[in-house]
This record gives structure tokens, sequence and C-alpha cells, in this order.
């Protein structure tokens, strides 16, 4: 039986034409979750700037273009050019995936300690379906609440269009008290199909018992060798006193669109680190879901936004503090240059019963361009009064009195403007604990930044 469809829409076309291909077609609660879904998003259509959690983000070279699916990619990907991502010294467990598909050609999975279970969306789908049942049913809810008690399910389409068409991915299972010695590197290259724009849905469930801890690093690239989209959830689950910490690197092509979201979940004296670095794509929305669920939970989340020509670039937060003495810190900063656009929203809310929590929010933007733009919108919503809480927000450009004290001590104006760049943004990336994955990231800002002065 055929989805209907409440208007005309490649997308349910296409659905209808590989549902039965997808990963997991034979698991009647899956039939029934991504039929849901793409009915989800027939109704509701790509989030526009209308929508209160869009409005920075525009989906519009998406929509005109039509992609169609991306699949296996063969040609123009090999380990050669994947080899500058690659973390160095460190040894990793390491999978890569091509349009969202795993190529075990390229990955370096390696001896996995007891307790760690590494594999693919489709081998879980085949042998250990409950462990994805359980947590992508999590989201069968596809609405964002509002204070008024209605709720609206357009800021979430892009998730229901991720949960329709997802055929690839990696699961990672960690076991009590399991820690691997090195990070589980995840990386994912979008891949031209033919002379159409092709979008692809990678998914990730990682999943940490009590006990546990890991570190996750993602890469999201593109070939360069034509428009593409990349639309990517990871859902992370981090059990009773486990430890994730969680980085991500967008660096999607000039020419791609990336749509990325996490959606994590803390239970009772957990802590979850994560941190985002984006210089990539034309147009890119990292969307980050934190629920302190329970007690005594730590969410420490880090984000730099480094944006020059057109590019534009949307971070958008909600943290959620659901249960007494969580703690939260949260810094986002934006370097941008040209006539790039850079934006954060990020919401804090703390619900009735969370007593005692404490949450900080900051987010800095620097122009380095009379027509580059930021935006700004940090939020608190607290619903009790004993907390701690606070939150900020500045846009600005280079300090003049700053530069003319470097200037008058011989210190010459690129070089000024490079030190002043790295004292915004460098203290974030010096802080991140993993030595290689720090050493990664500092590579990366000082290859922008040099193009940058």
């Amino acid at each position: 039986m055929s989805v209907r469809k409440h208007k005309s829409n490649v997308y349910v076309d296409r659905f209808n034409e590989v549902r039965e291909r997808l990963p997991g077609a034979a698991l009647p609660w899956l039939t029934r979750l991504r039929s849901n879904a793409i009915e989800h998003f027939s109704d509701c259509g790509f989030p526009t700037q209308r929508v209160e959690e869009w409005k920075y983000t525009n989906l519009s070279r998406v929509v005109d273009s039509q992609p169609i699916l991306a699949g296996p990619s063969v040609n123009g990907v090999n380990r050669g050019a994947l080899e500058q991502y690659f973390l160095d010294p460190m040894p990793c467990h390491r999978m890569v995936f091509v349009n969202s598909y795993f190529r075990p050609d390229l990955s370096e999975i390696g001896v996995l300690p007891a307790g760690l279970t590494i594999s693919t969306l489709e081998t879980t789908l085949a042998n250990q379906p409950e462990l994805l049942e359980a947590h992508w049913s999590d989201l069968c809810d596809l609405a964002e609440d509002r204070l008024s008690g209605k709720s609206n399910p357009k800021p979430l389409a892009m998730i229901a269009l991720n949960t329709a068409f997802a055929a690839g991915g990696a699961v990672i299972h960690l076991d009590r008290d399991v820690s691997p010695d090195g990070p589980i590197h995840l990386i994912y290259v979008a891949a031209r199909e033919g002379e159409r724009s092709a979008i692809s849905h990678p998914r990730n469930l990682v999943i940490a018992e009590s006990g546990a801890r890991a570190t996750i690093f993602e890469t999201f690239i593109g070939d360069g060798g034509g428009a593409h989209c990349s639309n990517a959830l990871t859902q992370v689950s981090v059990g009773p006193g486990a430890r994730i910490c969680h980085y991500k690197h967008q660096g999607e092509a000039a020419n791609g669109v990336h749509i990325g979201a996490s959606h994590i979940r803390l239970a009772r004296d957990s802590t979850y680190n994560g941190f985002v670095l984006s210089n990539g794509a034309l147009v890119s929305r990292n969307e980050i879901r934190v629920r302190l669920e329970e007690e005594n939970v730590g969410c420490f989340l880090d984000g730099i936004y480094l944006a020059r020509g057109h590019q534009r670039m949307d971070n958008w937060t909600r943290i959620d503090h659901m249960a007494q003495c969580g703690k939260t810190r949260e810094t986002y900063k934006g370097v941008i240059d040209e006539d790039a656009h850079g934006s954060f929203q990020g919401k804090i809310r703390v619900w009735p019963n969370a007593i005692q929590s404490d949450a900080r929010q900051l987010n800095k933007n620097l122009l380095l361009s009379e027509r580059a733009e930021a935006a700004s919108k940090p939020e608190l919503e607290i619903l009790n009064d004993e907390v701690q809480c606070a939150h900020g927000s500045t846009i600005g450009d280079l300090d003049e009195e700053s530069m003319f004290y470097l200037r008058a001590r011989g210190v010459g104006e690129e070089a000024a403007r490079r030190l002043l760049i790295d004292a915004f943004v460098g203290g974030v990336i010096d802080k991140l604990a993993d030595v290689p994955i720090r050493k990664y990231f500092r590579n990366l800002f000082n290859s922008w930044l040099s193009e940058a002065v």
C-alpha cells in the first residue's frame, strides 16, 4: 500500500519507489515508523524561515533543486583523498561512509575490546532490531512544544525525512564500564550522483551503558564534485555514571548543504561533552537537543563556526533540565568574514522539578568585514525559583585599542589581526581533552585563519 500524498511531492514519490529496498523493510514497527515519518514530512514540507526554529536557515536550494536520493558511490572516493582527515598519531576505530553507505575498504575498525560493539545500521536491523526500535521510537512524537501548550510539527520535518529514508550509519554499543583506549571515528563523505544534486540521510546511534566511557568523533565532508545535501541524525544515550565526549567537524564541500542534528539523553550522574566546528558547506545547520532526564548530570557544549564568502551557518541548541542538580555550560563563538552570515539560537529550559540547576550560556561573534552579518538569540526558560542561570551574547568587530596596542609594539597588521582572532577562538579549541582531536581542530582553524587575514 502506498503512502497517501497531500501534495505533489517528489520525496513521497521516491519513498514509495524505494521503501521495499530500505534496510529493515520486513520489520512491522519500522514500516509503520517510516510511513508515519514520510506522512509527517508531506504534511509539513521543508522548514521555512517562517518557522521560528529555522528563521536563520534558508533551504530553498534543497527545495528548488529537488535532489535525488543518493546511492552507493564507488567512484572518486579513495583512501588517499581521506587521509588528511585521519587522526594522528592516535589509533582509533574508524568507519567510513559514502552517501551514508558503509565502505569497508576505506574503514579500519581494528580489534574491539570486550563489551564494545561497532556495527552498521543495516547489520543491526538484521541481527538486533530491538536495539534500534527502543531508541528510534523515542522520536515518534515529531513536534516542538510551545509555552502556549500547543506543539508545532514543522521544526522536526527534516528528522522525519531522515527517519523515512535512513539507509546507513553506525550503531555503537558500549556495555557496562567499557572504556575503549582510542576514539571511534565516523567519516561521512557526500559524493555526487551523476549530473544531479543528491541528498543522503546518515543515521547513527550511540548507547553507553552504566559507567561506560567513550570518545565519538564525526567528520562530514564532500568530495567537491558537485552540489549535495547531507541530512544527518545522531542519537546518543548516556547511561548512569557514563561519560561521552562527542566531537563533530562539519567540513562539507563549498557547494554543499549540511543539516545535522544530535539528540542526547542523559541518565543519573552522567556527563556529556560536545564540541562542533563548522567551516564547510554553503548552507549549514547544526542542531543539538539535550535532555538531562535524571539528577546530578553534566552537559558541556562548545561550538565554533567559521564563515566566509557567501556561507550561511546556523547553530540551534535546546537543553532541557528535567531533574534536580543538573549543570550546563554552553559556549559558542563565530568568526564571520566577507558576505557570510552566522547565527546562534540557544534555549535552556529548567523544568519545575529541576531544582538546584546551574546553567550558563554564552554566544560571541566576531565580524571581520563590514558586509558580514551575525544573529544571536540566547534564551532561558525557567519554571522554578531555586536555580542559578545566566546567558549572554556579543557581536562586534576587532577591538581597535587592542589593534593599536599591538601595532604600536611593532606587530604588523596581518599578524595583529591573526593574534586577536586566535585569542577570540583558540581558547575553546585548546581546552579539548583529547590531544589528537585537539590538534586536528587546531590545524583546521589555523588553515582557515591563514586565508582570512
